[in-house]
């Protein structure tokens, strides 16, 4: 049995490894500020959720519907609002070091459809069977599916366009429990289709992870050390190590191929297909056709193959490993595979100093 000094020593550890290699970025001066009212009283709102998408990033509003963000990562992000009882609202911004932001935001009380539908207490059949399709597709293949648990199923609607067409959505942000990665998910799916004459399936979705709270140490060294598992086999972690030239080091073979599974050019420097910008803290990807990519921190070889093809002729990474444009890489093979079960808070890592 270990002693609680080992069990911490081993916990500081995990923290460290963690960290080595991850940039610290210096306290940015940067400020996102604001008040939101109701669109139809001018009342403002208290208690309104306010977060940077796909991020832990977030606060409320206080009571005369103000609320603040300070030195968040420079980038491109999405802030949204959200409270019950309203359509939420988001908004695109660009933050530099030193940006100031303030934002008025009118949020418009949701206005509820009553339809036709006689209500019974018994949920379909059909409904189990549609959340079975749902949740293999949104969570995605990984044993992180396994291990995550939604807290409010419920609220998913499902409907189907054609026979062969599954779509679903939410009044409210749908719920799940990551426990191998340790994070409360909160999301709102803005759009889930499945399709199955072509086995495809397009979603888009805001995020928002809070990390779950225990005391006790063996449980939040495991969650460490998945995650720092997780964002090893990650893309971001991929164009991370290409913008730093290390992707060999850190278990990347790259290759340009004119189309998945062909034969190609094995890619042996990182300035074969991307620059830094000077004095810009970014770099512009470019390459034509697919780039392969052969990840040796996967540990099942029959899961190691992704591939990348631009959607712009070029696009920017921040150098942290994040595209800057919108939809600016269409992934297929593992990578394509992965759903929310597998997903890490954007920046993950890289801690944003209050």
């Amino acid at each position: 049995m270990e002693s609680f000094l080992e069990k911490a020593f081993h916990y500081i550890a995990a923290i460290i490894f963690l960290f080595r290699g991850i940039l610290y970025p210096q306290p940015f001066h940067n400020s996102i500020t604001g008040i939101i009212l109701d669109n139809a009283t001018k009342e403002p709102l208290p208690n309104v959720n306010i977060y940077i998408s796909n991020t832990t990033w977030g606060t409320t509003s206080q009571l005369d519907g103000t609320f603040r963000l300070l030195s968040i990562i420079p980038g491109n992000h999405e802030i949204v609002f959200s409270m019950i009882g309203y359509d939420s609202q988001s908004k695109k911004i660009k933050v530099n070091d030193s940006t100031k932001i303030f934002l008025h935001i009118d949020l418009i009380p949701k206005i509820y459809k009553i339809s036709d539908v006689t209500v019974t207490a018994n949920i379909p059949e059909e409904w189990f069977d549609d959340l079975k399709i749902f949740k293999k597709h949104f969570l995605g293949y990984s044993p992180y599916s396994l291990d995550c648990e939604f807290v409010n199923e419920y609220e998913i609607n499902f409907e189907h366009p054609n026979r062969k067409v599954l779509k679903a959505q939410s009044e409210n942000p749908i719920e799940i429990i990551n426990y191998i990665l340790g994070y409360n998910i909160k999301c709102e799916i803005l759009n889930f289709e499945y399709t199955e004459s072509f086995k495809r399936c397009d979603y888009t979705y805001r995020l928002f992870f809070t990390e779950l709270d225990t005391n006790d140490l063996d449980i939040k060294e495991d969650w460490e050390n998945n995650r720092i598992k997780k964002y090893k086999e990650s893309l971001a972690y991929f164009l991370r190590s290409l913008s730093e030239g290390t992707f060999r080091d850190n278990g990347f073979e790259v290759s340009l191929v004119y189309k998945p599974l062909n034969t190609g050019i094995e890619i042996l420097e990182s300035s074969e297909i991307i620059t830094k910008d000077h004095p810009a803290e970014t770099y512009k990807l470019n390459f034509s056709e697919y780039l392969e990519v052969y990840n040796y921190n996967i540990d099942m070889k029959d899961s190691r193959l992704s591939w990348l093809r631009l959607n712009y002729p070029t696009i920017t990474i921040d150098k942290y490993g994040y595209p800057l444009e919108d939809r600016a890489i269409t992934i297929y093979g593992y990578w394509a595979e992965l759903g929310v079960a597998s997903f890490l808070p954007k920046y993950f890592g890289i801690e944003k100093t209050e």
